[in-house]
């Protein structure tokens, strides 16, 4: 399990693999745990984590209490902010699409049905929102 596992963990591979190799053979498998006693101590430690988002566009797309367009535009806004000025290269510089734009784009990634589309003047108010909070 723990070979399989980590087959593409290259510290695993380089580093700890052929250590346990060795343990394998020379334990029977009454030592080992049983695969349904791994799971159940994953899903107990999955139920204790406290997870974060350990970037900013997770942290833009996660911080809402339940999923919603606005968090859906938060994360496009910070994708990219992060791929335009703050990272050369990706995006002109002062690369700026229009409201009607992101919000085309929006309903495309989205799949929004004809009753759920946003608009060009929705868009507006949630970068409104958004430049009133950073003051």
């Amino acid at each position: 399990m723990i070979d399989a596992a980590s087959s593409d963990n290259g510290f695993y591979r380089f580093h700890l693999r052929d250590e346990l190799k060795p343990l394998k053979s020379q334990y029977d498998l009454k030592y080992w745990p049983s695969l349904a006693e791994v799971v159940r101590v994953i899903g107990q430690d999955a139920g204790d984590a406290d997870t974060k988002a350990t970037d900013t566009l997770t942290r833009a797309a996660t911080t809402g209490s339940r999923g919603s367009r606005a968090d859906f535009f938060k994360a496009f806004f910070q994708l990219i902010r992060e791929n335009g000025d703050a990272n050369p290269g990706h995006l002109p510089r002062n690369f700026r699409l229009s409201d009607e734009t992101l919000a085309s784009l929006a309903n495309c990634a989205l799949h929004l049905g004809p009753d759920d589309l946003v608009d060009g003047a929705y868009v507006k108010r949630l970068r409104q929102r958004a430049r009133e909070r950073r003051r």
